[in-house]
């Protein structure tokens, strides 16, 4: 890629490894990068973001730290040593590296060289359970707050799941109305969660956040959903819970590498206290139980050794069945090429635009825009 990017880079939004320009833009985020109930103290964990490996690790004092793939020395894993204090100690041959990533200690070495060995380090945060990082150059900016998330009567489900598809195939599917009433049919007579029937009119515009997306059914019904920029969509979704059943939710689609993402996930379930605790809990195991073969199931569903009609629709991740078979049906990575945009696709056309045009700017220097959330912007859902 030229210093100021050729034609084609504007409309690569797919390709986020280091070097590209999709991928320096989404470095110019926060992005969660774990669930913070996944990671204990004194644990070390491998990471792959944006087709970058990293280590994370919690130390002792309950502080995440994220730092390089290798150790300085010889390059072997640090995810494979010791977590000591809120240091990470390296297996091979014992050199330990602080959270900034300064070497602090090396085993049969003399004492000043340590200083003169650092690893790469980077900002880190934890908030409504998730653990987020900043991989960009310089400052970050400050991390959002979405105070709908904060509420004492709410419980966080916070979920991190592989999904097997680029990114951008997940994105482009958060502006897309219509796919509800086919994809998700089965599942909502299942769980009977009303459909509306017949085509709605969509209306799309920019915000100071992304997309604010308008749809009115013909029975009059309508709702209000928001896209955040880059990856943020937060609509009112559904919950595999008769109880439930809706709740508001906002989903983080963050690039493994041009082929996987991971899906992390925030639902503000309404039970507090001990009752949010315990659903939180059953519903965790029941994810654990469905990840062992969910991947297995899609892709036996593509390769047409299974139908959707093989699938209990009453199975916990039964809607991300239905959307991983959709999304990833469209190729790994989609081939846009040969599509046929119609009036009901005005949210991808917006969603494409807003990227080019970011992504040129950044190419040629110019600025980008500074997304902004604001706490009014919170989904609306028709009251049956």
């Amino acid at each position: 890629m030229s210093e100021t990017g050729s034609i084609m880079d504007f409309y690569d939004y797919v390709h986020t490894g280091p070097g590209t320009l999709a991928g320096r833009y989404l470095r110019m985020f926060w992005q969660p990068i774990g669930c913070s109930y996944q990671l204990a103290p004194k644990q070390a964990l491998p990471i792959r973001i944006m087709s970058e490996d990293f280590t994370l690790y919690r130390g002792e004092t309950g502080t995440a730290h994220l730092v390089a793939h290798r150790c300085a020395h010889r390059g072997t894993q640090l995810s494979a040593g010791w977590v000591e204090g809120d240091c990470v100690r390296c297996f091979y041959h014992g050199w330990k590296f602080d959270g900034a990533g300064q070497c602090v200690e090396q085993p049969a070495e003399d004492a000043s060289y340590a200083q003169k060995v650092r690893i790469a380090s980077y900002p880190v945060q934890e908030y409504l359970g998730l653990i987020f990082a900043y991989l960009g150059e310089g400052a970050p900016p400050p991390l959002a707050r979405y105070p709908r998330f904060e509420e004492p009567n709410i419980s966080l489900d916070v979920v991190a799941l592989f999904r097997i598809c680029n990114y951008f195939n997940n994105i482009e599917n958060s502006l897309d109305n219509v796919h509800v009433r086919w994809v998700h049919s089965r599942h909502r007579d299942a769980a009977d969660d009303k459909i509306v029937k017949g085509d709605p009119i969509i209306v799309v515009e920019e915000s100071e956040w992304g997309v604010r997306r308008y749809t009115k059914y013909p029975d009059g019904k309508d709702l209000t959903f928001f896209f955040g920029m880059p990856n943020i969509n937060y609509i009112n979704g559904q919950v595999v819970d008769p109880a439930i059943k809706r709740a508001d939710l906002m989903v983080f689609k963050v690039p493994v590498n041009d082929e996987t993402h991971i899906h992390f996930e925030l639902r503000a379930i309404p039970l507090s206290g001990e009752p949010g605790r315990q659903w939180i809990e059953a519903r965790r195991r029941e994810r654990a139980q469905a990840e062992k073969d969910r991947v297995e199931i899609v892709r036996a569903i593509l390769a047409g050794r299974l139908t959707l009609d093989d699938v209990d629709p009453n199975r916990v991740d039964f809607i991300l069945i239905e959307d991983e078979v959709a999304q990833t049906g469209q190729g790994v990575i989609a081939d846009r090429s040969h599509e046929h945009l119609g009036r009901s696709d005005r949210g991808v056309f917006l969603l494409r635009k807003l990227w080019e045009r970011e992504l040129r700017n950044l190419a040629e220097g110019r600025p980008v825009k500074q997304w902004t959330y604001r706490p009014e912007m919170v989904p609306t859902y028709p009251k049956w």
